[in-house]
């Protein structure tokens, strides 16, 4: 078990007797540290059939596993442990994802046996370890991940339980006035990263808005491509800074992933990683325990020997690297060998009417597969998009951020 597993001293702290060659299985693969173990629990059901109970079980039984056939893949594992608990494996999910799926099975099996799922009966709990031939588990907060399930940031989001509200505003907005003396602000606010298989948000990302403050117009990405290295380092720098209030609420596989955007201009030189590792708040262990990097600005021009350096650098540095990539098949040849975490399409890159955007959707997946796990559409301006996503085979998709927060709740 790793050495920062809570101890099972824990009130929280449960354990789960375990069949011999369950137990065994655990053991020998990697899907415990990955969040990938969950056991949900019918007791429920099983106080409401009182007495009835024993001549009614085998019919839940039948009932629980045909829900898993639904919503597992065929190689992951499940295995009934007792008269009413169920233990699930998945090999491909984890964290959050494995949990929203524990919590969906619930929620069909209650609400079909029940006619209603209370979240209090939502019992789903995830294995930190084994121990004894015994699961060692904590309760999973149902509500945490039914909050997960929403597209957009709020109040209720899972990265902002633990975070201070008067920290997040004492850094947004920023202002400065570029090289070129025009007088920007810069307003942040987070983007709901969703899996488009499990429905629930895996990653959140953080999404520096740019206003012209004489027009009063929000800058686009491919205008912020044309400001000063100075410039551009500004920006990062303050992404940074906001970014830092959240690097703690997304560590381990139970909590959803910090994307923080940057330029590759900045990280490509020793002052901007060392600016990255030095930001008050972003300690390494903290970067490599949950924090991704999205470099912003890459384009067919980028220099690929370059470009394999810095990836390879930031890496080490953070838990992983994505690229955003304009709607240009050429910009990917450059991604072939650089062991990406993820591959985003920003919305904003793509114009023209809705067939040609749609195209350009459904040709980013085509030249984007199995070059990263991840492939993201990002900004979205409507829900609607998420089937065309998912039809391009991508992976993940998120809406467009809207700032302030008190605006969000209403959007």
């Amino acid at each position: 078990m790793p050495s920062d597993t809570p101890s099972i001293a824990e009130a929280s702290i449960e354990r789960v007797s375990l069949p011999a060659p369950v137990a065994e299985r655990l053991v020998r693969s990697e899907l415990i540290p990955r969040g990938s173990v969950n056991v949900i629990s019918v007791k429920a059901v099983k106080a409401w059939a009182g007495e009835w109970w024993a001549q009614k079980r085998a019919d839940v039984w039948t009932y629980v596993e045909r829900k898993l056939g639904e919503h597992l893949d065929r190689q992951d594992m499940r295995a009934r442990i007792s008269d009413s608990e169920f233990l699930i494996a998945m090999n491909n999910d984890n964290g959050l994802a494995a949990q929203a799926t524990s919590v969906k099975i619930m929620e069909d099996v209650l609400t079909h046996l029940l006619g209603a799922a209370d979240v209090a009966d939502l019992r789903v709990r995830s294995v930190i370890g084994v121990e004894g031939g015994q699961a060692v588990c904590k309760p999973v907060d149902a509500a945490v991940v039914l909050a997960a399930r929403a597209r957009r940031d709020s109040a209720r989001s899972p990265v902002r339980i633990s975070v201070d509200p008067a920290d997040e505003a004492r850094r947004t907005p920023v202002a400065f006035t570029t090289a070129g003396g025009a007088a920007l602000r810069v307003d942040f606010t987070l983007e709901h990263v969703i899996s488009l298989r499990r429905n629930v948000t895996t990653a959140v990302r953080v999404e520096p808005m740019v206003t012209h403050l004489a027009s009063g117009r929000q800058a686009s990405s491919r205008a912020l491509t044309k400001l000063s290295d100075r410039d551009v380092a500004f920006i990062d720098e303050s992404t940074l800074k906001y970014a830092a209030v959240f690097a703690r609420s997304a560590q381990g596989p139970a909590t959803p992933e910090l994307i923080l955007p940057a330029s590759f201009r900045t990280l490509g030189t020793q002052r901007g990683r060392d600016l990255l590792t030095g930001t008050a708040g972003l300690s390494l262990s903290l970067l490599r325990g949950g924090v991704m990097i999205e470099l912003v600005d890459i384009t067919r021009g980028t220099p690929a020997g370059r470009l394999l350096e810095v990836v390879g650098l930031l890496r080490a540095l953070t838990h992983g690297v994505i690229a955003r990539v304009p709607p240009d098949k050429e910009a990917l040849r450059v991604l072939r060998d650089a062991r990406l975490a993820g591959l985003t399409l920003d919305a904003s890159d793509l114009a023209g009417a809705a067939n040609n955007i749609a195209m350009d959707i459904m040709a980013f997946g085509r030249d984007a597969r199995g070059l990263a796990p991840m492939t993201i559409l990002q900004g979205l301006p409507q829900d609607g998009y998420f089937a065309a996503a998912e039809t391009a085979g991508l992976t993940h998709a998120g809406l467009r951020a809207v700032y302030p927060l008190s605006r969000q709740a209403a959007a």
